[in-house]
């Protein structure tokens, strides 16, 4: 692709998402589904303004490090010492709950599409992971309390290795007639959580350090540059050497977010300038990445399969998800969950970025099912995006799980996470 078109189809991107947010605003709506409106409309499948398929460069940078900084940016905005009394749930959530997901889906995936139960599995397993990139400005703009916010942030930012390694597993099972050797995909499992967590943290804390207070602080005053260089270094690094770079760039966020708590200080004026810039670049990297799925929503497959794919979405949004936080959560006594809270968690899966990689790329190996596993991630993100986010802040008002608006005079705090520990 020519220089040209890339900084056109980068204009015509952006441009369209920074007047959808105006549009959101006016008729009320989540500002994510307006998105997924504008890349449709200059996408092949109507004006033709913008050829950018899910395998294009563009598209692999918008999902990749755009991402990455959407997750980032969560993780500095999550406190732990909130998450750490919900440790038990968000485990449950991240480990037996995708499983139990993507299981709820193949039993009515089976006979809908008239697959076999592996095959059914993949469709399962690619529709489990949920979404961080819609979920961090969407409770952003409705001020959920923290301790259910951060807790579905954290485990959609954590389940998405969950659910790719086991899409991966399943699809080598359906490739493989003589079975896939499952021992080593459970290796390959926990490596990729050790690697992903254990290079967030390293990169977390010398970018903290380096942000910091102290005397290593010289990127202090200059966050942008510093946060835009290390968190496409950690994306690289982690790749490359095979771990998760998703929930890498998740915990180097967190660590940032909590550095007192490490015991690195760190200057309220640069918490908040620190704050203010990621936020920019999440902001940015948002409206990429919802133009960019509407560009490639797949409209002929979903004409394909919606009959089937409606019946998989109706026990998607309201079996497996109420099925596995009612599971997931009765044995976290310590968190002390209301059913308030239990109901919100239950309303709170929201599909996107991730499932739609997965689809893409085993539609490109050419896996059985993938066509099908395209059809219904489109689906998913249509049916959660205009079901689920555009009646959150009602149900979360509704259920009296909201935080009180700031005074107008009043000092803004310090984000929940960010610098604070």
């Amino acid at each position: 692709m020519e220089t040209q078109e890339v900084l056109r189809d980068a204009g015509l991107i952006i441009g369209a998402g920074l007047l959808s947010v105006p549009i959101a605003a006016l008729l009320r709506i989540p500002t994510m589904i307006v998105l997924v409106g504008a890349g449709l409309l200059i996408g092949p499948s109507a004006l033709d303004l913008v050829q950018d398929p899910l395998g294009g460069l563009g598209a692999q940078l918008v999902f990749t490090y755009g991402v990455a900084l959407i997750l980032f940016h969560g993780g500095l905005g999550i406190s732990l010492k909130v998450i750490s009394r919900t440790a038990v749930g968000l485990g449950m959530l991240v480990l037996p709950g995708v499983l139990i997901t993507a299981l709820t889906v193949a039993a009515v995936a089976g006979p809908a599409f008239g697959v076999p139960f592996e095959v059914a599995l993949l469709l399962g397993a690619v529709l489990a992971p949920t979404d961080p990139a819609i979920l961090i400005p969407l409770f952003d703009r409705i001020r959920l309390r923290p301790k259910v916010a951060q807790t579905v942030i954290a485990e959609s930012a954590f389940n998405d290795p969950t659910g790719t390694v086991l899409a991966f597993t399943v699809a080598a099972l359906v490739g493989s007639a003589a079975g896939a050797d499952i021992t080593g995909s459970l290796a390959t499992f926990a490596e990729d959580l050790a690697i992903g967590a254990a290079l967030g943290i390293a990169g977390g804390l010398l970018l903290a350090l380096m942000l910091s207070a102290g005397r290593l602080g010289a990127w202090r005053d200059s966050p942008a540059a510093a946060v835009l260089a290390i968190v496409a270094l950690e994306y690289f690094t982690v790749d490359e050497v095979g771990g998760s770079a998703y929930l890498a760039a998740f915990v180097m966020g967190l660590v940032v977010g909590n550095m007192r708590t490490f015991g690195i200080r760190h200057g309220e004026d640069h918490a908040h300038q620190l704050e203010f810039t990621v936020a920019q670049f999440a902001e940015l990297a948002t409206l990429a990445v919802f133009v960019t799925l509407g560009i490639n929503l797949p409209l002929d497959a979903l004409g394909e399969y919606w009959l089937g794919g409606l019946a998989v979405m109706l026990v998607f949004v309201f079996v497996a998800r109420p099925l596995t936080v009612w599971l997931c959560l009765l044995p976290d006594r310590r968190g002390g969950w209301t059913r308030e809270e239990k109901l919100f968690l239950c309303w709170s899966r929201e599909t996107g970025v991730v499932p739609a990689a997965i689809a893409a790329l085993l539609l490109a190996q050419g896996v059985e099912g993938a066509d099908i596993a395209v059809a219904l991630v489109a689906m998913a993100i249509l049916t959660t995006l205009m079901l689920q986010a555009t009646t959150a802040g009602l149900l979360a008002r509704r259920l009296g799980l909201l935080e009180p608006e700031t005074p107008p005079d009043a000092v803004a705090p310090l984000p929940a996470g960010a610098g604070t520990g």
